[in-house]
């Protein structure tokens, strides 16, 4: 049995992984389980393939694991002769050896002959990020395995702080854990940061709500943490430009999935997930609304870069203008 595991949760990609590995060779060692990184310039698939049919030693079964495959997505290809080794293998693989294909990603060029050609011989297993009720839930009961007392209001900022990431969650909860076992909203603000682009996030559906009180707040966070104006009006303008392409291919029709793909063709940094929060987003504004934004970002720029206004001035002004 051969297997693609897929997703953008890498915490659950890797509880999937380690399961397989462990119902094939129980317990994971060097001898039978072999790891190659499809990223790596050097990477050719006959290397894999040369493995695959290779007989273990010391054991009975083998795993092969090619992470980063990224030859599943859009503009990243396997040469045509490891293509046509792939599919050869595939139709008749090796009953000593198992292959997991393993991307941590949402999106398939479905399009692609290779992602066909996997789709058909192996194993898919999706794994899907954790949400909502589901995540916090998770991170209840991590927090319970640690014995840590968080309050109420402590629990929420740490949620919003993690971004439902679970890898992210886990992290912050050992530091937490060390810190102290009765942790309040102080010890959360003090000792989690909240990620930059889950703030860029933020303010953008400030922007978009016209909530000036809400886009002050995340701004003064900014200010204490030392960020500079102009680079979190590049970030903006980059989540807003995204956004603006999100809205436009989904009014034309275009499924999340086609979003995905046309917009991974020219970024290479976009899946399944960013793309839903975007178009979540994008569906409570419109085209007018965000050209109006990006072009008031656009004079902040060039008002700051030439001196004619003060740069934090500027921000502020803007936010003020934006959330009319």
């Amino acid at each position: 049995m051969n297997y693609l595991v897929y997703g953008n949760e890498r915490y659950l990609l890797q509880e999937k992984l380690n399961q397989i590995i462990n119902e094939h060779v129980g317990k994971q060692d060097q001898m039978n389980t072999v790891f190659y990184d499809a990223g790596n310039s050097d990477f050719t698939m006959r290397t894999v393939l040369e493995e695959a049919s290779t007989f273990p030693f010391f054991s009975e079964h083998k795993m092969i694991v090619v992470s980063n495959s990224l030859f599943l997505t859009r503009g990243n290809n396997l040469s045509d002769a490891d293509l046509k080794s792939l599919d050869e293998y595939l139709i008749k693989p090796s009953d000593f050896a198992s292959i997991v294909f393993y991307h941590e990603e949402e999106n398939l060029d479905t399009n692609k002959k290779v992602v066909k050609s996997i789709q058909k011989y192996c194993r898919v297993m999706h794994v899907k990020k954790a949400t909502g009720e589901e995540f916090r839930g998770f991170i209840r009961n991590e927090v319970a395995k640690r014995k840590i007392k968080l309050s109420h209001d402590a629990f929420n900022e740490l949620i919003l702080r993690v971004d439902e990431n679970m890898t992210t969650g886990i992290n912050e909860l050992e530091k937490l854990s060390l810190y102290s076992l009765n942790i309040n909203l102080d010890d959360v603000v003090a000792l989690v940061s909240r990620p930059l682009d889950n703030q860029v996030f933020h303010l953008v559906n400030a922007l978009m709500d016209k909530d000036l009180r809400r886009c002050m707040k995340i701004w003064n966070d900014m200010v204490v943490l030392s960020i500079e104006p102009l680079s979190f009006v590049g970030l903006i303008a980059s989540q807003l430009r995204l956004m603006y392409q999100v809205l436009t291919l989904h009014q034309q029709g275009y499924h999340r999935n086609d979003i995905v793909n046309m917009l991974s063709s020219a970024s290479g940094n976009i899946n399944a997930y960013r793309v839903s929060r975007l178009l979540a987003q994008a569906e409570a504004t419109t085209t007018e609304r965000l050209l109006f934004v990006l072009n008031r970002l656009a004079e902040l720029d060039q008002k700051s870069k030439s001196g004619q206004i003060e740069k934090k001035f500027g921000f502020e002004m803007f936010l003020i203008e934006a959330t009319r």
